[in-house]
């Protein structure tokens, strides 16, 4: 008998360890599957990616800065590859730029590096310049083998001069290598190692502004240095955080960008802040605290401007951009997670806007070893047609867009939120006409897409008293015409009591 019940649970107890193992299997992919709703997706939703781990062409090893040339060609900081890669603006390869031993003239640039802070020759075996050596378990790579040793080494930051030479930071031989372009012919070598004025330490991004001055995030010594349109060193600029000792000590810059407006604007990953400096080193605002959340980075690097000077960040280990005012203000998070399918971050770092394909965002990817296209989507770019309208006050053809963006992405906040501002002002208009219904019925419809609207119940309540001003009046005069009257009443029946009785 117990035998046989014990043969009649033994399916039910396989049902229940069957469910409870779906559930804990449900429960684990609930937990490790991304969340993506129609409200946080990211605004460039078509994705391309270009590249692989490697050393040919179209091939990357951990790259760095990314620049869009005038024709729309890309520029890669190769950076395990000790090289330059640049792009044609369809993505197809182009070409390689590398210094190697057998360069036309690189003994006379050479020798730059080979000189110490003070223009004199470095003591022996202190070179700046040493070719590679052959680690044990590692043999020269056939690259390495036919130029007799790479010199561009571990290239960060890219830039162009004013005079359109490409500019090319190299954290390995502290300095910045100067390139005519787009040939690729090495021209001069900007610094050496050092730490005075002028020398550099593990230097990393660099760029130019529109007047001609050079920005170098000098990451070892930590400080920005500023240069003169004629190469003269101008400032440098140190930011400092306080110490557990109550100190103060300097913290290592990584990306610098010049805006259009002449601030300087610097990313500090151990501090996960971005600062804005002008020439003179004055710091006009911060941006940022270590975090994922709204005013919140994670050590950004990179830095770029679009054309309504807004600031985009390259916000590497949150793995997504961030895009803030160019007071400092916050503006959208775009919360990419991370991966490796397109539409996916994993170590952003160089990121530019195209210049052939409006509103699209090239980005390098140090972890996936690629550049990466984001394109706008459908619901982007109508919504971006609408804000041109409201513009230029056509606000019937701007309020037909943004239906139209709530019809593909109902949950958009931004759409939602330019929808509102059009009912208001359709709702004050209307106000201002007399047109009291139709101005209850934009109010109203509000509502709907920001419930928590703090300006539509008190304008609901003007709607109310304008509309039934008449009534309401009408009613304060009866009132007043009935106490009147009464009062009247009153007076006239003593005046009469006295008469009559003579009290």
């Amino acid at each position: 008998m117990n035998l046989q019940n014990s043969n009649c649970k033994k399916p039910e107890e396989a049902n229940i360890t069957a469910v409870v193992l779906l559930i804990h299997f449900l429960m684990f992919f609930l937990l490790f599957l991304p969340t993506h709703s129609s409200a946080d997706s990211f605004e460039h939703a078509n994705s391309l990616t270009v590249g692989y781990e490697g050393k040919g062409e179209l091939e990357f090893m951990a790259p760095e800065d990314l620049l869009i040339g005038k024709d729309g060609e890309i520029i890669i900081a190769d950076h395990k590859n000790n090289r330059v890669q640049i792009l044609n603006s369809d993505f197809t390869f182009r070409k390689f730029i590398r210094i190697a031993s057998s360069t036309p003239g690189i003994a006379s640039l050479v020798a730059k590096l080979e000189m110490d802070s003070d223009g004199k020759p470095k003591p022996k075996g202190k070179a700046a310049v040493t070719p590679p050596t052959k680690k044990s378990g590692r043999g020269k790579s056939d690259e390495e083998t036919a130029s007799g040793g790479i010199l561009l080494d571990r290239p960060v930051g890219l830039a162009f001069s004013k005079d359109g030479n490409l500019l090319v930071s190299s954290y390995g031989k502290h300095c910045v290598f100067v390139f005519k372009y787009p040939q690729g012919i090495l021209i001069d070598i900007i610094g050496n190692k050092g730490r005075k004025q002028g020398t550099f330490d593990g230097p990393m991004d660099i760029d130019v502004s529109s007047d001609g001055y050079l920005a170098v995030a000098d990451s070892n010594n930590r400080r920005v240095q500023i240069f003169s349109p004629e190469g003269k060193f101008h400032k440098e600029i140190y930011y400092k955080e306080q110490t557990k000792k109550a100190g103060l000590r300097a913290i290592a810059p990584r990306g610098v960008c010049w805006a259009a407006s002449g601030q300087l604007l610097v990313s500090y990953p151990t501090f996960s802040q971005v600062t804005s400096w002008d020439k003179e080193g004055k710091l006009l605002w911060r941006y940022g605290s270590q975090g994922s959340k709204k005013g919140e980075l994670y050590e950004p690097s990179f830095i770029t401007t679009t054309p309504g000077d807004n600031v985009l960040i390259s916000d590497s280990r949150n793995h997504r951009i961030v895009e803030i005012t160019s007071a400092g203000v916050f503006v959208k998070n775009y919360p990419i997670s991370r991966g490796s399918a397109p539409g996916r971050l994993w170590w952003p770092r160089g990121l530019a806007l195209s210049t052939v394909e409006e509103s699209a965002l090239i980005v390098s990817e140090q972890s996936n070893n690629r550049i990466q296209i984001m394109r706008p989507g459908k619901a982007s770019r109508i919504l971006k047609e609408a804000r041109l309208l409201t513009e230029k006050d056509r606000w019937d053809e701007a309020m037909s867009k943004i239906e139209q963006v709530l019809n593909l992405q109902p949950d958009n906040s931004e759409a939602r939120a330019l929808l509102s501002a059009i009912l208001h002002n359709f709702g004050d208009k209307a106000f201002q006409n007399n047109e009291f219904e139709k101005s209850e019925v934009f109010y109203r419809r509000i509502l709907l897409y920001n419930p928590n609207d703090p300006d539509v119940s008190r304008k609901l309540d003007l709607i109310f008293w304008a509309a039934n001003k008449g009534l309401i009046m009408r009613a304060v005069f009866g009132i007043i015409a009935l106490i009147a009257g009464l009062l009247l009443y009153w007076v006239v029946k003593s005046s009469l009591s006295r008469l009559i009785f003579g009290s």
